[in-house]
């Protein structure tokens, strides 16, 4: 099976920052404010980060950065699974987060 380009797709550190800031829940106006950007700009880089990585919303960023700061194994999961990052729902990917078993003491 070949890799998905999307997984060779690298933000810029500023893309990489905003995409932290709306996984975080924020709005343009306050990512505006904490990076010192005008909110034309923020604008123009969800725009950069939706085509980048054909998105269509805010929900599917947050989900795209907390796949790719993820734990490797939680990565190695989810790319055994064949999950496409753009069309996962967040439901899906918290169904697919595996369980941590623990041993009886």
């Amino acid at each position: 099976m070949s890799p998905d380009p999307k997984d060779s797709i690298t933000p810029t550190p500023r893309e990489r920052e905003l995409m932290m800031l709306i996984a975080r829940g924020m709005q343009n106006k306050n990512i505006a404010c904490e990076l010192k950007i005008s909110e034309n700009t923020v604008r123009a880089h969800i725009g950069n980060i939706m085509r980048k990585y054909r998105l269509q919303n805010r929900t599917q960023i947050a989900i795209i950065y907390a796949l790719k700061t993820a734990p490797l194994s939680l990565r190695r999961d989810r790319t055994r699974s064949g999950a496409d990052p753009a069309s996962v729902k967040p439901a899906q990917a918290l169904a697919q987060t595996p369980r941590v078993t623990t041993a009886p003491e």
